[in-house]
């Protein structure tokens, strides 16, 4: 126990004297229900945050108190609903607004989250975590310049908080800046070796750079961290479809999914190991669930345009083809299906132009282009099946 801690103890202990001879003292049921909260003790703090609530309901400090108690508990919706009922009522204490926007966090309602931590930040309110829970919440919410600006202000006055930088190493990552990604990560992991944001960032770009051992023990720690980690789970899966294991990407991509139920990225590579595998009927049952998420997403209607010509279903793949490109001119799948729709009408030297011009238009990890790519891709997994058929 530390000297602060035991301090707060014998206060405590005190004050739960005075309550007995003073049952009905508002004041020192609130204090000691406020030491409880600073003591992680919710068995305790309940009992008397319920007394509070009871001696005096519209109390704004007593319905403060149970809202915090409530986060602790996990009950977000709650305690927001709380925080909520005495900001309509015209509290505006900066401790009422940041509690508010904690339990906002955790239901991932970003959009109410952002404009009151601008608010807080632009008041200079005092909360150890609320410049890393304004930059995790414009990442989220995609606006990756302004994170990145916001982080990097933030960083000239406070340049070792690692948090931040992990954080700053995945914003650089997302915007495809790989070498700064790269750097920021691993001098992060310095300072702090089990900072999420750095293993994640650091085994992306090691498997951009076909590192794939080193990769996956940065994804496996970050698991080990993290253990209900989606990007970490989808690097595995990434890297195991990159090395050929085709079966085991399909398992950890799964693991993404499952954490990142909303993630269309997952759920599109997920279709595509079986799209590999030939597994159409499981990769169209994937694709479908892509549309229930996102319906105007191109590369899912591409990637269904492919699985309905493998099928040799071609008037059904020539309408999810135009339709994919409408959605998304770029998109991979689309253009891919557009080359089979082509070798099938007779026409396979155009087929073939269009499928080089798409691959080497496409920036590969590792360098060059997917043509690249696709030459390592194969290298590698017709070495993985000339492995298996070795006698042993």
């Amino acid at each position: 126990m530390t000297n602060v801690n035991a301090a707060l103890e014998d206060r405590l202990h005190k004050l739960l004297g005075y309550l007995e001879a003073d049952p009905e003292n508002f004041s020192l049921v609130c204090e000691a229900g406020d030491l409880c909260l600073q003591l992680g003790d919710m068995a305790k703090a309940r009992p008397l945050l319920e007394k509070a609530l009871a001696m005096q309901p519209e109390d704004a400090g007593a319905q403060y108190r149970m809202a915090v108690l409530l986060y602790r508990e996990k009950d977000w919706e709650a305690s927001q609903a709380l925080t909520k009922k005495l900001l309509d009522a015209g509290q505006t204490h900066a401790a009422i607004r940041y509690q508010h926007v904690l339990s906002l966090t955790r239901l991932a309602r970003f959009e109410e989250v952002e404009p009151v931590l601008a608010s807080l930040i632009e008041e200079k309110a005092e909360f150890p975590e609320l410049p890393h829970l304004y930059i995790r919440t414009l990442h989220y919410l995609g606006k990756l310049e302004e994170a990145t600006e916001y982080a990097n202000t933030y960083l000239q006055g406070k340049p070792d908080d690692s948090v931040a930088n992990g954080m700053l190493s995945l914003l650089y990552l997302d915007q495809d800046q790989f070498d700064q990604a790269d750097g920021t990560a691993r001098e992060v992991l310095k300072a702090a070796p089990d900072n999420l944001d750095a293993l994640i960032t650091a085994g992306s770009t090691a498997m951009g750079l076909e590192r794939y051992e080193e990769a996956r023990e940065l994804f496996e720690h970050s698991i080990e961290v993290s253990p209900r980690n989606g990007r970490a789970w989808l690097g595995l899966g990434l890297g195991s479809m990159l090395e050929g294991d085709l079966p085991q990407a399909g398992n950890k991509l799964e693991k993404a999914i499952e954490y990142m139920p909303e993630h269309l990225g997952s759920w599109n590579t997920l279709a595509w190991v079986q799209i590999l595998q030939r597994d159409l009927d499981a990769a169209e049952a994937t694709l479908q669930k892509c549309l229930d998420i996102n319906h105007n997403f191109g590369e899912t209607h591409g990637s269904l345009a492919v699985v309905a010509a493998m099928r040799g279903q071609w008037d059904k793949a020539k309408v999810l083809t135009e339709k994919a490109l409408r959605l998304q001119p770029d998109s991979f799948s689309a253009r891919y299906a557009q080359s089979l729709l082509m070798a099938q009408r007779g026409r396979p030297q155009q087929a073939s132009a269009l499928v080089n011009a798409m691959l080497d238009n496409f920036n590969a990890p590792g360098g060059g282009n997917l043509n690249d790519l696709i030459r390592r891709f194969a290298t590698r997994r017709q070495g993985s099946q000339d492995n298996t058929k070795k006698p042993h």
